[in-house]
């Protein structure tokens, strides 16, 4: 009963962010700026070896062979950035149960409108369905058996500019997912925003959070106050932070804490973040805590060839206190040459304690990927009227 209105909603909600994608379209493109439009349509073929297939103390070892085509689109100008992907997944299984040509729907939308040069209005929109909910806790990595999931995410937001150094910023963000047979469950974000640079490099403001969470039996609520900081250390290094107090109505208060560090240059390309916060897992009634850390780190050893590393611990509890603890570790490289890219992974995961069936069951994941990807990529540049009438050499 939840999953067929969630669907039905699913569609309304993206509907509607596709519908303002292509009125913000339509009421830019009359500007008769210079636009770039780019259009990648790929297929990706994995070989795929999975020992814990089903997430569970006792891990099925198989084999999968993976199929992903998938579309991507790009418009670009001086006012409007459109960016759309949509992708989807086919396997083959030495397990014949896993065997179908629907394991993973991806969508993707977002939008940006510079509607002057103080405002800019954005909207973003993602859908995921798949059979392995694991690939949607994205923030908590919590390893999950085998179901159907699906989940979908609306974003609106606006930035303002007054004066030359004082910027305000108001979201909203809708998050709802489900896992068949568990309830559903849904977040509502709502954040305000005030930051002034104070110098060129460093802003200093402040900004109001209240989240809704929701499922068929319970609801809950918190309100957060922060203090954020944000410093461009050198060209291509950045530091960002936010802290302050969190009231909410399950657990009274506790602090919101998130940092960033991100360096990106020629050598080197690295991201690490802290967050201890709340967000919602698939299946889990009402809100869970969550504190942990995440590592990237990518080095561009020749301009073919890239080696990277992921690393991450997540502590997890929820609101009747049952805990978890999931590591997670991942070896990247790839080579790429025009249209063509060779990507192999090694990916190793380690959860203790299960918050679902309340035991203290461990798993052990480990799942390596050798995946060669097509993606021809075609451009084309729209010049404006007036552009365009001159270099044909024809006055207008």
């Amino acid at each position: 009963m939840h999953f067929s209105r969630g669907v039905k909603l699913n569609r309304s909600v993206i509907e509607l962010a596709l519908l303002s994608a292509i009125i913000g379209f339509l009421a830019v493109s009359s500007a008769f700026a210079q636009t770039n439009i780019t259009f990648v349509p790929s297929l990706t073929v994995s070989s795929v070896y999975d020992d814990n297939l089903f997430a569970e103390q006792q891990g099925s070892a198989g084999q999968m062979l993976q199929l992903r085509p998938s579309f991507e689109g790009n418009w670009q100008s001086p006012r409007l950035t459109f960016l759309s992907l949509y992708s989807f997944d086919m396997i083959r299984s030495n397990h014949s149960d896993l065997n179908t040509f629907d394991a993973r729907r991806h969508a993707l939308v977002d939008t940006k409108f510079r509607r002057s040069p103080f405002t800019t209005l954005g909207i973003a929109a993602r859908y995921d369905r798949t059979e392995t909910p694991g690939e949607l806790n994205i923030d908590t990595g919590f390893l999950s058996e085998r179901r159907t999931a699906e989940r979908w995410q609306v974003t609106p937001s606006v930035m303002r500019r007054f004066g030359p150094r004082l910027i305000t910023t108001a979201s909203y963000d809708v998050i709802h997912e489900h896992l068949v047979d568990t309830p559903s469950g849904t977040l509502h974000s709502a954040r305000l925003g005030l930051a002034r640079e104070v110098t060129p490099r460093t802003a200093i403001g402040g900004s109001y959070l209240a989240r809704y969470f929701s499922d068929p039996t319970d609801s809950h609520t918190s309100q957060s106050l922060l203090l954020t900081w944000d410093r461009e250390m050198s060209p291509g290094t950045r530091l960002s932070f936010f802290a302050g107090p969190r009231l909410s109505s399950y657990s009274g208060l506790s602090p919101e804490v998130s940092g960033t560090f991100t360096r990106n240059t020629r050598r080197i390309n690295m991201a690490l973040n802290y967050w201890h916060g709340e967000t919602i897992i698939l299946g889990i009634p009402g809100p869970v805590a969550m504190n942990g850390g995440m590592a990237r780190v990518t080095w561009p050893v020749t301009h073919r060839i890239d080696v990277g590393v992921h690393a991450g611990v997540t502590d997890i509890t929820t609101i009747d206190e049952r805990e978890a603890r999931i590591y997670r570790s991942t070896l990247v490289g790839s080579w790429t040459r025009g249209m063509y890219s060779v990507t192999a992974d090694y990916g190793l995961d380690f959860q203790q304690g299960d918050i679902r069936r309340r035991l203290d069951d461990d798993v052990l994941r480990h799942v390596f990927r050798v995946s060669l990807s097509v993606a021809p990529r075609l451009n084309r540049s729209i010049l404006p009227p007036e552009e365009a009438a001159r270099v044909k050499g024809v006055s207008r």
